[in-house]
């Protein structure tokens, strides 16, 4: 893996998937740090949802329609987990459900220590099945505290966990602090 290190902010993998796109709401700062299939095994790798990801990497090279295919249908679910949770959209929803169907038909069971577990396929459509399985998770859960970053080009997700649940902003010391300033100089200026 390079030296990339995507954004944990989301307080659930799924989220981190769609925080993989900088500045969403901003069609033209916007940045995909997702651009291949090598930065979704990256991706993969950092939050440890494939077992072996130079094995991939091997199948990818080997393979690079199926690897194109692959990045095209992890990114088509990340946006979404996005536009099923943040627009409500059915066409999101039934995507994430039939992806899952998916995964669960080409994953198998298996006991980790104390809990079973579903292990994706070690194949190139091993990622796809583990992000549906987040997908799938993040969507049945309680969505209460779903929230989308203050900022008006930021974009990022997150489930707010504060104690008051009052959180504006997808970190403090970024969206916050440059919003802070921001209205501290539209207030110096009148």
């Amino acid at each position: 893996m390079g030296a990339t290190t995507f954004p944990r902010v989301g307080g659930h993998p799924a989220f981190d998937l769609v925080d993989t796109v900088h500045w969403r709401l901003d069609d033209t700062r916007a940045i995909d740090t997702l651009p291949d299939v090598e930065a979704v095994l990256d991706w993969c790798a950092e939050i440890d949802v494939i077992a072996d990801p130079d094995a991939l990497r091997a199948l990818a090279s080997a393979a690079p329609a199926t690897a194109t295919a692959e990045h095209a249908a992890i990114t088509a679910l990340r946006e979404a987990v996005y536009e099923a949770v943040f627009e409500e959209s059915p066409d999101a929803v039934a995507l994430i459900a039939r992806e899952h169907i998916d995964a669960l038909s080409r994953s198998s069971l298996q006991r980790d220590g104390y809990r079973w577990r579903w292990h994706p396929p070690a194949d190139l459509t091993g990622p796809r099945a583990a992000i549906a399985l987040l997908a799938h998770d993040l969507l049945t859960s309680d969505l209460r505290a779903a929230r989308q970053c203050g900022d008006d080009a930021c974009g990022w997700v997150y489930l707010d966990t504060s104690p008051r649940h009052n959180r504006i902003w997808c970190t403090a010391a970024g969206c916050g602090n440059r919003n802070r300033v921001k209205r501290h100089h539209a207030r110096s200026r009148v």
